[in-house]
């Protein structure tokens, strides 16, 4: 889609509807100004796109892993893809003929324990957001300018999905992320203690064992409802999961490598401690046709990133369960 047919998307005729109330037309009012902001950012991206096919920049380079440039081309394919649908559900919300729902700042929903107990969990979006918009500031994670508002409109259009998500699986904790196409530049910026160990380099992950590991939807900002817990052990719901094989972890359900290094730099912030200090979580992320999975290593104060074959299983490897939004 080019920048003008964008232009043409937001500028077409809505269908009549029922006079609206005042919170709705104030809701349209920042929807509209939400698609508008998207312009500038599609035409930034296609005209790095454009310069780019110009360019070797989607070529192999000299000691890269082969694969490199074309996953250079998919990163910028997809935030341009993402923007578009983004833009593409923001103007099905304004053309529908069904008034506009309304959304709110904070989710509270009950859930019941394996053993019964009740226990209502609040997630207060705003208050989420400045929390790691300001912990992006200190790890100079770079956001794109419409981060907030990308954000925003996935909460406004996801509230129903989420509240349910918390009823059925007891998620407490909900992770902002924008999209994180390099790896190698996220890990860096998540580093913790003396880096990363086995396979990879002391500061950055980027390959396992020189193959390169793919995770899907990375290009994209998303909400992902995870249970804060440290160690698989400790929940019932996530103890439940050990001994799980590789080929069985639901990929859709599964934290990738990228949200998982921003959630254990988070969860260090925040406590002090890392995630998986005893026992080890599957990640949905590839390493050829091997998945990945982590912990942290005490004894040499690292995150250990390994990939085993989909076969393999073990008493202390399992998942995290999370639901994602985009």
């Amino acid at each position: 889609m080019s920048p003008e047919s964008f232009t043409q998307l937001a500028r077409q005729n809505k269908p009549e509807r029922p006079e609206k109330t005042q919170e709705e037309l104030e809701l349209r009012s920042a929807l509209e100004k939400n698609l508008f902001s998207l312009k500038p950012t599609i035409e930034e991206e296609v005209k790095k796109y454009k310069e780019a096919l110009e360019s070797d920049v989607f070529e192999d380079k000299e000691g890269e892993p082969e694969g490199s440039g074309e996953k250079r081309k998919e990163e910028i394919q997809n935030r341009i893809n993402s923007i578009i649908d983004r833009a593409s559900a923001i103007k099905e919300r304004l053309d529908s003929k069904e008034p506009l729902p309304q959304s709110s700042p904070e989710i509270s929903a009950s859930y019941t324990h394996p053993d019964g107990k009740k226990e209502t969990i609040t997630l207060d979006l705003e208050t989420k957001l400045q929390d790691f918009i300001s912990f992006y500031k200190k790890t100079k994670v770079d956001l794109p300018p419409d981060f907030e508002n990308a954000i925003r409109d996935l909460w406004e259009r996801s509230q129903v999905e989420i509240e349910q998500a918390i009823e059925r699986n007891g998620f407490d904790e909900m992770l902002v992320i924008p999209a994180t196409p390099d790896i190698g530049d996220l890990s860096k910026k998540m580093k913790m203690g003396n880096g990363y160990y086995d396979y990879i380099k002391n500061f950055t992950v980027q390959t396992l064992d020189g193959v390169l590991l793919t995770s899907q939807n990375v290009g994209k900002p998303r909400l992902i409802l995870v249970h804060k817990t440290q160690n698989l052990k400790d929940r019932p719901e996530l103890k439940q999961t050990l001994n799980i094989k590789g080929k069985d972890v639901k990929m859709d359900q599964a934290l990738s490598l990228e949200d998982y290094l921003v959630f254990q730099r988070k969860y260090f912030e925040e406590t002090g401690q890392h995630l998986d200090k005893d026992g080890c979580t599957w990640l949905a992320t590839k390493a050829g046709a091997r998945l990945v999975y982590s912990y942290w290593n005490s004894g040499k104060d690292k995150l250990d990133v390994y990939a085993s074959k989909l076969g393999d299983y073990c008493d202390y490897l399992g998942v995290r369960p999370s639901r994602s939004f985009f």
